[in-house]
């Protein structure tokens, strides 16, 4: 299925509309499953939109005790490396919100080579999730059309048997571990960010099936599949 947009007149808008879907997310799936497992995406508008969750209007609002956080692909660096997804979002949020220590679950790229912190992090996912599939993945877009780590032409993208995967990026020399298409297609919500100017051209493309191979493409949730964009990103369209 496509995703709805939801379209906001600038990024401002954009985080503010996020905000409250978060809230409203986190208190639908604690009043009906007790717990919220969200899985976090890294770039510069989910690290806006987790600053803002972090002010004391958002933080009075959300149960963070009963809040479950994961991430949906980190870089193979040490935790406080500025590349870290985890480390955005400590800096961002984590750091500033009563959530306790043990929910927040990230992938302990120090650990291991890429495979192994992947395999690991499959085991996390089992022993936390239990089955179930996240309440809300965020993602972000990149400008060759990849969600998470799952880039075009890598193996990641054909992984449909494991809940994470690892892998090397040519073009950032850099190894990656990642979620993969089952996870993220199984949740309850997916989300992905899309912002500013740079991503018109793109977005056009998707819009109106001028490709048809790129990785964002294979994101088929059931249902509640939303992208979250401004005016800019969906000018061309």
């Amino acid at each position: 299925m496509k995703a709805e947009k939801k379209i906001s007149p600038d990024a401002t808008a954009l985080v503010s509309a996020a905000a409250e879907n978060f809230v409203a997310s986190a208190a639908a799936a604690i009043a009906a499953r007790g717990e919220f497992h969200v899985a976090l995406a890294g770039g510069s508008t989910p690290k806006v939109l987790y600053q803002k969750l972090a002010t004391p209007a958002y933080v009075e609002r959300i149960e963070w005790h009963k809040v479950h956080i994961y991430f949906g692909d980190e870089r193979c660096v040490l935790p406080d490396h500025d590349d870290s997804n985890f480390k955005m979002a400590n800096d961002a949020m984590l750091a500033h919100v009563p959530i306790p220590a043990k929910n927040v679950h990230r992938m302990k790229t120090e650990e291991g080579v890429a495979h192994d912190v992947a395999r690991h992090y499959g085991f996390v996912l089992e022993k936390h999730l239990k089955g179930n599939p996240f309440d809300l993945v965020l993602l972000g877009l990149g400008p060759d059309g990849h969600i998470a780590s799952l880039f075009p032409d890598s193996d990641a993208i054909k992984e449909m048997d494991k809940m994470v995967t690892s892998l090397y990026v040519e073009k950032f020399a850099s190894w990656r571990v990642t979620i993969t298409y089952p996870m993220i297609n199984a949740a309850r919500q997916v989300i992905i960010f899309i912002a500013g100017e740079a991503k018109a051209d793109i977005v056009r493309d998707i819009s109106n099936d001028l490709v048809t191979d790129l990785p964002i493409q294979a994101v088929a949730p059931q249902d509640n599949y939303y992208w979250y964009m401004d005016e800019a990103a969906n000018s061309k369209v």
